[in-house]
């Protein structure tokens, strides 16, 4: 370390050629005298002493390195945005397409950007929806990017769907099987006794993050449900599924019936008698 905190401060190798003159021979010969060589990490010790170079000259060098490479990294993204918000500005529509109730406009930008790419789209939906793709190199890669984007954005609009429709029942399952499995949690440092219990240090119902196992191993001995040798894995039988879906009938929340729609083919699953039950 104290060979490459010699370089990083003074800018020079770490050889005796430059120790000579920066310390003078007559110091370098002092510690010759003394048994300590060039090649040694008390020789170098010495002459950082001599010349007073900080123990973290190395290190601050480093540091200051990579922020400046930072910097120049950050500074040329910013150009290479503010080239490209200038190209967008000044771009000539091409053709329009209807498309799945997304208008896709093509644009050619008034000059190339530094990577050779020199066509944008612009998918737009009512009322005021837009996406733009990346700059490209051709109108038909531009067209083509767009529909991805349009075909990506759906898809995962129907998913954010079919989840909130899910979250809407499930919300309300989670929170009575989590209230009901958890049990008292009290900050026992607020109040006069640090043992005592109380409604001025209840903080909540505690839960751990996971099913009862006792109450899993139920369910598996009256065949609702069935486990693996990790108990990670859970899978509810043709028995369970049909005990669920009656619960969930009989219960009066928001959302569950459509729930139980989309799942409505099960009926007919569970009433099935397979080959795969008689092994």
């Amino acid at each position: 370390m104290d060979k490459k905190n010699f370089e990083a401060f003074t800018n020079l190798l770490p050889n005796k050629k430059n120790a000579v003159d920066l310390c003078g021979q007559e110091f370098i010969d002092c510690l010759v005298a003394k048994g300590i060589y060039a090649k040694d990490d008390e020789f170098w010790r010495q002459v950082n002493q001599h010349l007073e170079v900080p123990d973290h000259a190395y290190n601050t060098k480093k540091a200051r390195e990579k922020e400046e490479k930072e910097r120049e990294i950050a500074e040329s993204k910013a150009r290479e945005i503010a080239e490209n918000e200038r190209l967008f500005a000044n771009k000539k529509e091409l053709y329009s397409k209807y498309r799945e109730g997304w208008t896709i406009t093509v644009f050619a930008l008034p000059a190339a950007d530094k990577y050779g790419n020199k066509f944008v789209a612009e998918c737009s939906k009512e009322p005021d929806f837009k996406k733009i793709t990346s700059f490209v190199k051709s109108q038909n890669e531009a067209y083509s990017d767009a529909c991805n984007l349009v075909n990506s954005f759906e898809q995962e609009q129907e998913k954010l769907t079919i989840f909130l429709q899910k979250y809407k029942v499930i919300k309300s399952l989670y929170l009575m099987s989590i209230y009901l499995s958890g049990e008292d949690e009290h900050n026992s440092y607020i109040g006069n006794n640090e043992n005592k219990k109380c409604k001025e240090n209840f903080i909540g119902v505690s839960f751990w993050n996971g099913f009862d196992f006792k109450i899993l191993e139920q369910l598996k001995a009256e065949n609702l449900l069935t486990m693996s040798g990790s108990r990670e894995a859970l899978t509810v039988t043709k028995e369970g599924i049909k005990q669920a879906r009656d619960i969930l009938k009989r219960l009066n929340l928001d959302g569950v019936s459509l729930l139980l729609d989309q799942r409505e083919y099960h009926e007919e699953y569970i009433s099935y008698e397979s080959q795969l039950e008689d092994i």
